[in-house]
C-alpha cells in the first residue's frame, strides 16, 4: 500500500509523488530560511538603533560637559577667586568639571554594557 502512495498509483488525482513532497519540502524549508534571514535583520536593526542611542546620549553628555568646562568654569573660577588664589580656584573648578564629565561617561559605559548584555541574551540557543 505505501509502495502505490508513493508511486502515485493510488487513482486518487489528489495523492503526490515522492518527487513532489520532495519539492514541497524544499520550497518550504526555502521559504522558512528566508523569513529567518528577514526576521534575524529586524532584530538586528531593532538592536543596532538602541546602540546608535547610547552612543548619541554618550556624545551629547560629552559635549554638554565640554560646553559646561568652557562657559560656566570662567563664572565658578570669578566666584572661587573671591575667597582663595586664582590658581587654586582654576584647580578645584576644572576637578568638578572633570568628574562630572566621568560620571556622564560611566552612565554612557553602563548603557552599552547594558544593551550588549541584552544582545548575548537574545542570541544564545
Amino acid at each position: 500500500m505505501s509502495a502505490s502512495l508513493l508511486s502515485g498509483s493510488s487513482g486518487r488525482p489528489d495523492s503526490l509523488t515522492f518527487s513532489q513532497l520532495i519539492r514541497d519540502l524544499i520550497t518550504k524549508v526555502g521559504e522558512l530560511m528566508v523569513t529567518q534571514i528577514a526576521l534575524t535583520k529586524a532584530e538586528l536593526k531593532a538592536e543596532s538603533q538602541k546602540l546608535m542611542i547610547a552612543v548619541v546620549l554618550g556624545l551629547v553628555a560629552l559635549l554638554a560637559g565640554f560646553t559646561s568646562l568652557l562657559l560656566g568654569g570662567i563664572s565658578i573660577v570669578l566666584l572661587l577667586s573671591q575667597w582663595l588664589h586664582v590658581v587654586w580656584a582654576s584647580l578645584i573648578t576644572t576637578g568638578l568639571y572633570l568628574l562630572m564629565t566621568g560620571l556622564l561617561v560611566m552612565g554612557m559605559v553602563l548603557e552599552l554594557r547594558k544593551n550588549s548584555e541584552r544582545m548575548q541574551v537574545d542570541t544564545k540557543p
